[in-house]
């Protein structure tokens, strides 16, 4: 996992200034830089995908798995 991967995790967990999760989604759709990423943490085993739909605007919505979490909290992910 890169740095950016790892970001997005927290990101997704709403990690940025504090330790507690508060949400756990990252809408992005092909054509975003961090669709990419975002594909790489599914076949990692650390997000999930959902469809596009309407509330998601045509996007698809990634949603953190259990070792997400774990790999989200880590402190030190690889380049």
């Amino acid at each position: 996992m890169n740095s950016e991967q790892h970001e997005i995790l927290r990101h997704a967990l709403g990690l940025g200034r504090g330790s507690r999760e508060y949400r756990n989604h990252f809408v992005t759709g092909k054509g975003s830089t961090d669709y990419p990423h975002c594909e790489a943490l599914v076949a990692a085993g650390l997000m999930t995908r959902f469809p596009p739909n309407a509330l998601t605007g045509g996007d698809e919505c990634f949603v953190v798995t259990a070792s997400g979490r774990l790999a989200a909290r880590s402190m030190r992910p690889s380049t």
